[in-house]
């Protein structure tokens, strides 16, 4: 039954697909005791964008939650990468039913122009794509971004922050504020060597994923492989 089950829901980033978590996700679905859950977000198909606002992407990451309740799930975990880390602070601080959250290079500042030179091939694969979607749907994505902040003073729930050294897109302070603001007393940041902007897709996808499973498990096995670096 439902209510003795764990449903994860992972959330992908602006300009993302459910492609850039595949591993995770079926990483783990191997564990019996997890149902993973993932969806496109509004505006989002493959390399194809359409217009969608903000409100649009927090109503469908709202309902998927309301959908799980109604499910009967008790335990819900939700990880975000990058703008989906934004949604997912959303979320904690408004369902009791979410226990644990990871945020995965939580796009709460964004346009990095310090860590990355404008040559980079992975950061002009990011650029070229947002170049791709509408002014429209860039602007939403922005407006979200400004108002983010104000989701972190009610995540009261168990977060682990994963930030890369490398990440092209994303300041390093921004994993620095989302760890000093939010109430939460059980929170923890790790640092991810040689890792860029899309991290689950990169050459740390699986040390991460086990790291990731570590945290949700919980008890001895997170206290044992608790890291600040990995």
């Amino acid at each position: 039954m439902k209510r003795f089950r764990t449903a994860i829901v992972i959330i992908h980033g602006f300009t993302g697909n459910l492609y850039d978590n595949e591993y995770l996700a079926n990483y783990l679905e191997l564990n019996p005791r997890y149902d993973v859950y993932a969806k496109t977000l509004p505006g989002h198909n493959k390399d194809r964008f359409s217009n969608a606002t903000k409100e649009d992407f927090i109503k469908s990451v709202d309902e998927e939650i309301q959908i799980l309740i109604k499910a009967g799930y008790k335990k819900i975990y939700v990880v975000g990468h990058s703008m989906g880390g934004i949604l997912t602070t959303y979320l904690a601080g408004k369902y009791k039913e979410i226990k644990k959250i990871v945020l995965i290079n939580a796009a709460f500042l964004y346009a990095n122009t310090k860590q990355s030179d404008g040559s980079d091939s992975k950061w002009k694969v990011l650029f070229d794509k947002v170049m791709r979607t509408s002014p429209g749907i860039f602007m939403e994505f922005t407006k979200l971004v400004k108002e983010s902040q104000k989701y972190l003073k009610d995540v009261r729930c168990e977060t682990l922050i994963l930030r890369s050294l490398k990440d092209e897109v994303v300041p390093m302070e921004a994993a620095d504020l989302i760890y000093n603001t939010i109430p939460a007393t059980k929170k923890y940041l790790t640092d991810v060597k040689d890792a860029r902007h899309t991290l689950l897709s990169s050459n740390k996808k699986e040390v991460t994923s086990l790291y990731i499973e570590s945290f949700l498990k919980g008890g001895k096995t997170w206290k044992r492989n608790m890291k600040k670096e990995i």
